[in-house]
């Protein structure tokens, strides 16, 4: 039987280490936490305790809405999905069969054939999936990998598809309160490209030959136009030079760092960031500990799917800090994360309930971001039609102020 090195704290937060005999890791994790202990690292004797911050950083891109060309949407149904045909009895790979089948996305169908193919060689379908990154993160492959060791991959597959059907109510929510300040944006764009383009420079034409002296507005507002005009296509390479410039700066460590710090101090988007960050992290971290994926790795895995690298050194340097014995809570940077989030993790260190914490503190904080949105997006509409209509009534103003002019001077 298998001999199991773990470092784990009991429930007074006391740190300390052991060997346990267990025929796997997850009975070992099981045995361990029914004597109380959270477990921050396990390995099987003879392989080192070791992270993987090295590759940690290379998964930002999990949290997004689109993975792949496969969205949010279709991940958490063909999670769903998945949990249902296991659960009933299918086999695996007869139900990724079937799933793909019916797939209406031509991406993930070919990403779900290349992993029925590695299947075929033999490989567990944790393996078979680590290749697809863009689709299946490290958080998937590390829950479904415990979930292999425990036989639990109908729970694993319903947590995973639970929290991904939040995340996509919640981007959705986002995304239909965004929708009317967005349209009403652009439909602003093209009136004031269409007056730039075509209006102003005809009324400009005809107020040429009046002959007489125009307001002062009016000469403003055409000699803007004409500048504008003139240099139409300088403007525009100007324009994609530092567009291309800040999108090569944030892909440079030292640019993406500076970026996400000063998102996180923007007065009030910075903290809607920085809850969205937080209630990922708290979400996730609860899940992975939940499917038996030790405390020290499910931190280090929740800190390269936040898509924050202010938030992810922080979590990394928390990382280092719970494997050299200390607590969860002590080690999360206050100055990153809130005090309510450090104070109930801790509660829920000492209370041996981290996973049932974390799950309500997400709820909290996806409560919060949606509220602040929807605030955010009533004071915003007001405001969006308030400048655009004075935008707007400044150029009226200023084609017919000459008008009312010559009327007046007929008079």
């Amino acid at each position: 039987m298998p001999t199991y090195r773990y470092m784990a704290r009991d429930v007074s937060g006391v740190s300390t280490e052991g060997e346990v005999d267990s025929a796997t890791k997850f009975e070992a994790l099981s045995l361990l936490q029914s004597r109380g202990l959270t477990v921050v690292r396990i390995e099987e004797e003879g392989i080192k305790m070791r992270g993987n911050s090295g590759t940690a950083a290379t998964e930002r891109q999990a949290g997004r809405l689109s993975l792949g060309g496969v969205s949010l949407t279709e991940k958490a149904m063909f999670c769903r999905q998945f949990a249902i045909s296991v659960a009933s009895g299918v086999p695996l790979r007869e139900a990724l069969e079937t799933i793909m089948l019916d797939m209406e996305n031509k991406n993930f169908q070919a990403v779900l054939e290349r992993v029925l193919r590695r299947l075929e060689d033999g490989l567990p379908f944790s393996q078979a999936i680590a290749p697809e990154g863009k689709v299946f993160d490290r958080l998937f492959v590390a829950l479904i990998k415990a979930a292999e060791e425990s036989g639990s991959m109908p729970a694993t597959l319903n947590y995973l598809a639970a929290a991904l059907e939040k995340s996509d109510r919640l981007a959705r929510k986002i995304k239909s309160i965004m929708a009317y300040p967005v349209f009403v944006a652009v439909f602003f764009v093209i009136v004031a490209a269409i007056m730039t383009l075509f209006v102003l420079p005809r009324f400009q034409e005809i107020f040429a030959s009046y002959g007489s002296s125009l307001p002062l507005l009016t000469r403003i507002v055409l000699k803007v136009n004409t500048f504008i005009l003139s240099n139409l296509l300088v403007l525009f390479l100007v324009l994609v030079a530092l567009v291309v410039s800040l999108v090569f700066y944030a892909r440079t460590t030292a640019g993406r760092l500076q970026m996400d710090n000063l998102i996180l101090r923007l007065p009030f988007f910075g903290d809607v960031a920085r809850k969205m960050a937080v209630a990922r992290f708290t979400r996730n971290l609860g899940i992975m500990i939940k499917g038996g994926v030790p405390v020290a790795t499910a931190i280090e895995i929740a800190s390269g799917i936040l898509d924050n690298k202010a938030m992810e050194i922080s979590l990394l340097e928390s990382h280092r800090r719970i494997v050299s014995g200390g607590d969860i809570a002590s080690s999360l940077d206050k100055k990153v994360f809130p005090r309510l989030v450090v104070r109930m993790v801790g509660v829920g260190e000492t209370s041996g309930r981290l996973p049932e914490v974390l799950d309500r503190v997400a709820d909290v904080y996806e409560d919060q971001v949606e509220g602040a949105v929807m605030v955010a997006t009533a004071l915003f509409e007001p405001l969006v039609i308030v400048l655009f209509g004075c935008i707007i009534l400044v150029l009226v103003m200023a084609i017919y102020l000459p008008v009312f002019s010559v009327a007046a001077s007929v008079r």
